[in-house]
């Protein structure tokens, strides 16, 4: 309860505010017990709160003669009122209490209109070996989950994945050369770093913000490690600045197109009301983010794609048939351990199914056999 208090709320020190001088609470002359509405309730008990009894002033006492005795201290002023207010919505902590049941079950909420989805508890995330070899027709599926992370549903699903790679490499697993995830774990800051570390990060990117149906940065051809940027007029830009943030130490450019900007067939469609010309922002990785959004138009990337799409199955088969979304017990550790045995009960099932189809692929072949040798 306190925990939940101090999350609610806060302490204000200072005046209390002051209660109304011309409303009283007079009881009724009849002889039936008075009845009080319940802000004339709460107004009676605040009265009675600061009735106390007189303090009795200071009496003089006779100091003894010839003593050197100094004055008395001032006596310190009691602490003032305190008023208690709520929090605003912007000061609420999205890790604070939703269910006095479960402390550490927190919300979140994905999508946006009719796609949004909320609720209270916690995050999964689910990491699955690719198997990019065409099966044979019922064969099982040659897929393996490799880690089951569960944490906080009101963390970022980047922040799981970080703790996905963590734990990973307590257990001597090193980062696959290819890896398939979808938009929320595809940026330009780990598009680079994937490329440094000699790897593949399959995913689609998130598409640049529309604003007012400008022209977005999508629409430029922009090449940073140039300085060099392409309007959709076909017009290049007449200044680069290379800005850095002090805090972050994160490096963006500013391309600027002042003069190519005046007599432009486009103006309507790139600037704003009060805008002369058209500047554009972009990140420091942005040439692969550009590469990317060009490349996942293409058939063949939509193709690769597919590899992503079997995990959306992996989890229909942990939801549906293992009970993943319902946690039997309270506390993350608990969840967690739950969560781990349905990814292991999962494993069983693949591999007892995969073992049980060579078998029988083993028997047809051996069947073929008899049948075609000649009998003597």
């Amino acid at each position: 309860m306190a925990r939940v208090f101090d999350e609610q709320f806060q302490i204000v020190a200072g005046a209390s505010a002051p209660l109304a001088k011309e409303k009283q609470v007079i009881a009724p002359v009849s002889p039936e017990p008075a009845r009080i509405s319940e802000p004339e309730v709460a107004l009676a008990t605040a009265a009675v709160v600061p009735m106390l009894d007189p303090v009795p002033e200071p009496t003089q006492m006779e100091m003894p003669t010839g003593s050197a005795a100094e004055p008395a201290a001032p006596a310190q002023a009691p602490a003032g009122p305190t008023e208690v207010r709520p929090k605003d919505k912007e000061q609420l902590d999205s890790a604070r209490v939703q269910n006095p049941h479960d402390p550490e079950a927190t919300y979140s909420v994905k999508g946006r209109g009719e796609q949004k989805k909320e609720h209270v508890g916690y995050k999964v995330q689910v990491a699955e070996s690719v198997c990019e070899a065409a099966l044979a027709p019922r064969e099982p599926t040659r897929n393996f989950i490799l880690g089951i992370v569960t944490h906080p549903a009101y963390e970022h699903d980047e922040t799981g994945a970080q703790k996905m790679e963590q734990e990973q490499a307590q257990m001597g697993l090193e980062k696959p050369l290819v890896q398939y995830v979808d938009a929320a774990y595809v940026s330009a800051q780990k598009l680079a770093q994937a490329q440094a570390e000699g790897r593949e990060l399959i995913g689609p990117a998130l598409p640049s913000r529309q604003v007012e149906g400008r022209f977005t940065a999508a629409d430029f051809q922009v090449n940073v490690e140039q300085r060099k940027a392409i309007c959709p007029a076909g017009k290049t830009n007449t200044q680069c600045s290379r800005l850095l943030e002090e805090s972050t130490g994160k490096a963006s450019y500013r391309f600027e197109f002042s003069t190519q900007c005046h007599d432009c067939s486009l103006r309507c469609q790139c600037l704003g009301k009060d805008q002369r010309h058209r500047s554009l922002v972009v990140g420091e990785h942005h040439t692969l983010l550009q590469a990317r959004r060009q490349e996942q138009r293409t058939a063949a990337f939509q193709q690769r794609m597919k590899h992503r799409n079997a995990i959306e199955g992996t989890q229909s088969e942990l939801v549906r048939a293992h009970g993943l979304r319902h946690a039997r017990y309270r506390g993350l550790a608990k969840v967690k351990l739950q969560n781990y045995f349905i990814g292991a009960a999962c494993n069983v099932k693949r591999w007892i199914r995969r073992e049980a189809w060579k078998l029988q692929q083993a028997r047809a072949l051996l069947a073929a056999q008899v049948a075609a040798t000649p009998s003597q």
